[in-house]
């Protein structure tokens, strides 16, 4: 479904960007103006190559390199570099997505990087938004992506700003050797995600009139409950946990693995994100059935 006559617009300057395709766009966030840009060029390309090492620790074997991300554009997707001020040659932040088709016209969002030092300054979220902007432009009403469960910052961003949904998962998609350095040779399970740009809920969350899910008065997910809301809770830092406690780290990859395993086989998908509150640990808000398809 796209927007009708009466829906908000979905363009680059409704989302609150300036610019145009050629020139890039500039979005103020967190009282700085961060320069969007489109790259096309080999040489601009090799900048998502040293990204890809630098944040995610992938080895040259595993990243995609530039002669090969020169075709994204060929296929309606893709890539978009973030530039924070005085930096306007060192991209800050890394955004793919491939133009794909499975029963209808979607973009397959491959990787987003973001420099540690230039978190915390939304520029995640401004590549995500200019994602969207110009995958409508291009025909596209759905994005869809994987990203790891255990990581509660993605899950702020992708459920609690985005809106995007989730009810499939998949154990260790790239093997327990991939990044090492970012992962500790953990299992590599991945939660599918579904972000259906047109959705009202989605769209009024883009143009800001909402900022998130309604939280019902939900409980922790149990198999069997009756309930239709749960709550299943996420480490605060990942990270953090890897470093000092690998096995805690591990342990809750596996817990986690099964709990949401079997809350979507009963019919839950994750449509929110609860930040940690009162002495307990964020979590993922669930609900069913899923939203529909649009």
């Amino acid at each position: 479904m796209m927007p009708g006559p009466t829906s908000p617009p979905l363009n680059p300057e409704s989302l609150g960007f300036l610019g145009n395709d050629e020139t890039g766009w500039t979005r103020t966030a967190r009282g700085q103006d961060i320069h969007f840009r489109l790259l096309r060029t080999l040489d601009d390309l090799t900048q998502a190559e040293r990204l890809q090492e630098e944040v995610f620790g992938v080895s040259a074997r595993d990243l995609i390199p530039a002669n090969e991300l020169i075709v994204v554009a060929e296929t309606g997707g893709a890539v978009i570099a973030a530039f924070i001020p005085g930096q306007p040659d060192r991209a800050a932040g890394i955004l793919l997505g491939w133009g794909g088709f499975v029963g209808r016209p979607r973009i397959v969002s491959d990787f987003l990087a973001v420099r540690p030092e230039s978190r915390n300054l939304g520029i995640a979220e401004g590549l995500k938004y200019l994602q969207a902007a110009i995958a409508y432009q291009r025909g596209f009403a759905e994005i869809v992506w994987t990203v790891d469960p255990l990581r509660a910052a993605n899950a702020r961003l992708n459920f609690g700003k985005l809106g995007a949904t989730a009810n499939a998962y998949e154990i260790d998609r790239y093997g327990s050797e991939f990044a090492p350095a970012l992962y500790g040779g953990m299992p590599s399970d991945r939660l599918h995600v579904t972000w259906q740009i047109t959705a009202p809920r989605v769209l009024a969350r883009l143009i800001g009139e909402i900022e998130g899910e309604s939280e019902p008065d939900a409980v922790s997910f149990a198999s069997g409950m009756s309930a239709d809301d749960a709550l299943v809770a996420i480490p605060p830092d990942i990270d953090a946990m890897l470093a000092a406690r690998p096995a805690d780290a591990l342990a809750w990859r596996l817990r986690l693995r099964e709990t949401l395993i079997a809350a979507f086989a009963e019919g839950f998908a994750i449509v929110g994100f609860r930040g940690a509150m009162d002495g307990a640990d964020p979590a993922y808000l669930m609900k069913r059935p899923a939203p529909a398809r649009t």
